[in-house]
């Protein structure tokens, strides 16, 4: 046995040596190219607009069967962490959702690159007032799901070539944000302001004391605290999980008193419900006035990043990113999404 050990360490040395000579070392900077598809590669199907697939959609889930594709341009990056599975894509008639299922989407799908998407058996979807495609649910309370299946994901997703990224369209009235056709767009809003004024719903523990408070969660907007409302002390574009564990454990944070008039345990707060916060800004007096809601996942890069303090202080600034919707029922909400602190710019004075 012993002689058998001291025989087999040389063999290994040359093997290894063999091996690093045969296969050298893999250079992640430069990986091997992919293919690169075109119109020619989808000659067998029909080539349909985003506006004609989201005019398919018609109140409830469409599970489509026809051999149609579409073509257009990536406008979202995941990089910053601000979107999660998920990214927007636009060709000249409109943009939609596209529910992919995998993270990290920015080191495959680069902003500009146009991508074709054979549609047939995927799944047309609304979302609270967005129109978006992806796979079927099987959840009721979803219409569509998240494409997760690396299977379907290289059946139904091609890249094509990496163009110039899309201009954002500016929108200069607030018709044009009310407008559906521009959900989901990349689009730059000037003059926006700060109004000192949050959304966030806080969720409880499900096994705690407080299941029958207003469906089990915490509403912090315009309509919550007795005692006056407002931005309850976040100036930041969110808040991470650690920063808001932080305001729960401070003794002396109780949102502006609303929290003990209520007799809330802090404690049963749940994430990642509560990271998530929308910022209201309101539209110029030029294009309407309206309330418009930043919105900003706790899990961004810039999530405890401080408003700068000329917003803060009332300087009217632009923003470039994601125009969204959310519908909750009582009032349409109108969103924005930025894809890093980047689409913030303050004019100069």
């Amino acid at each position: 046995m012993n002689r058998m050990k001291y025989i087999a360490i040389p063999v290994l040395a040359v093997m290894l040596a063999v091996s690093c000579d045969e296969f050298p070392p893999v250079n992640y900077d430069d990986p091997q190219p992919y293919k690169v598809y075109t119109d020619e590669d989808f000659a067998g199907s029909r080539l349909v607009t985003v506006r004609e697939l989201k005019a398919m959609y018609n109140s409830s889930p469409v599970n489509i069967d026809e051999n149609i594709y579409i073509k257009a341009q990536v406008i979202s990056s995941d990089q910053s962490g601000n979107l999660y599975r998920t990214m927007y894509i636009q060709d000249a008639t409109g943009a939609i959702e596209l529910k992919m299922g995998t993270r990290n989407l920015y080191n495959d799908y680069k902003l500009g690159q146009w991508i074709y998407v054979k549609c047939q058996d995927l799944t047309l979807g609304d979302y609270n007032g967005m129109v978006g495609i992806g796979y079927r649910s099987h959840d009721p309370k979803y219409e569509t799901a998240y494409i997760e299946n690396q299977y379907i994901i290289d059946t139904h997703i091609f890249r094509g070539e990496t163009d110039d990224p899309v201009a954002p369209l500016e929108l200069t009235s607030d018709s044009q944000v009310k407008d559906k056709a521009n959900f989901g767009r990349y689009v730059t809003l000037k003059g926006l302001t700060y109004q000192n004024l949050i959304f966030v719903i806080l969720y409880y523990d499900p096994d705690g004391d407080h299941q029958d408070y207003q469906g089990n969660c915490l509403f912090l907007d315009e309509e919550g605290g007795a005692e006056g409302y407002g931005n309850y002390g976040i100036d930041t574009w969110a808040v991470s999980e650690n920063a808001f564990q932080s305001l729960l454990d401070d003794p002396e944070f109780d949102f502006n008193g609303y929290l003990p008039a209520n007799g809330i345990d802090k404690s049963r707060f749940t994430a990642p419900y509560s990271y998530t916060i929308s910022q209201y800004f309101k539209t110029s007096q030029e294009m309407g006035g309206m309330d418009l809601q930043i919105r900003t996942s706790g899990y961004a890069r810039f999530a405890d990043t401080q408003i700068d303090q000329r917003i803060l202080d009332g300087a009217a600034f632009n923003a470039t990113g994601i125009l969204t919707y959310y519908n909750s029922g009582s009032e349409p909400n109108y969103q924005f999404t930025l894809l890093d602190l980047g689409g913030i710019e303050i004019p100069e004075q």
